[in-house]
């Protein structure tokens, strides 16, 4: 998709690092964005958050689950992110505990959540080129998440600006309404769309916005694109070459998640695809390197 949003426009395909490089050193620690830019990324992708005293970190769950955290003052396992100051949550080791899931992940000792203008500042530093793909974590079904929803854009907005990478960046979010309120915000950063299956693109759905399933739009890459979305983000399992072709048609670029199996990345890109997300990009930078002739 040459002439397609953001880093296609060069024709490039855009291989993401989820959560940094989550299938080699801990998640949304600094060291698993920094193995991410050593794997090659032409992307990362990150979680964020508002915390009580309204900065914006990097984090993806909205309580620190014991398998990720460890205490190191205060016993705070298991609180809320959200009913937790910045100082507070500085207290918590995020980096020493690696996950059963992932054999192949290594620790960051003594990591703590980083803000998001921390983690800016050190992968503009280390590798200036990539795009971020900066997930805005709102549940609209939580009362709490969905009343800061314009809160937490408006920190990442101001993040960005700051950092210089308006335009080098995705407002990324499975509450589509977070797309919504960009497009009024800052019309000129790209948004992104997500969806998973069985729960974004049902009937009744809460998280599409404006756009009413099967009422307003009977596809999901139209009703992408009417929230104003430039990029369309679905569960891998969604994808085939009939589903690119229709986000295409509808002007949307195409970045599944969360890839991991080298045959499913080719069958993805055999589809058509414009970019992935994955938990190893070591192993999609390697799936897509040309064949020496």
């Amino acid at each position: 998709m040459a002439s397609g949003p953001g880093p296609w426009a060069s024709g490039r395909f855009d291989v993401e690092g989820h959560r940094g490089a989550k299938g080699l050193v801990v998640e949304n620690t600094l060291a698993s964005f920094a193995a991410a830019y050593d794997a090659g990324v032409t992307g990362v992708e990150l979680d964020v958050r508002l915390t009580a005293d309204g900065e914006v970190v990097v984090w993806h769950d909205p309580v620190l689950l014991p398998p990720k955290c460890r205490p190191t003052g205060p016993d705070l396992v298991g609180a809320r992110v959200a009913e937790l100051t910045l100082e507070q949550l500085r207290t918590v080791d995020v980096g020493s505990q690696t996950l059963a899931g992932f054999p192949e992940q290594r620790p960051s000792p003594g990591a703590r959540i980083s803000t998001l203008d921390e983690v800016l500042a050190h992968g503009i530093e280390r590798a200036p080129d990539v795009w971020w793909t900066i997930e805005l974590k709102v549940n609209p079904l939580d009362p709490g998440e969905s009343a800061g929803r314009r809160r937490l854009l408006e920190g990442v907005l101001a993040s960005v600006h700051e950092a210089g990478l308006e335009r080098q960046c995705f407002m990324h979010s499975f509450d589509w309404a977070v797309l919504e309120l960009s497009a009024e915000l800052a019309p000129d950063v790209i948004r992104s769309a997500l969806v998973e299956a069985s729960v974004t693109w049902v009937p009744g759905s809460p998280w599409t916005g404006s756009v009413r399933v099967g009422e307003s739009h009977d596809d999901v890459c139209a009703g992408a694109a009417a929230v104003g979305a430039g990029v369309i983000s679905p569960e891998h399992v969604l994808v085939d070459a009939d589903f690119v072709q229709r986000a295409h048609a509808a002007g949307l670029a195409v970045l599944p998640w969360t890839v991991n199996e080298p045959a499913r990345m080719v069958e993805l890109v055999e589809a058509g695809v414009d970019g992935l997300v994955s938990d190893y990009p070591d192993r999609a930078v390697s799936v897509l390197a040309p064949t020496p002739a």
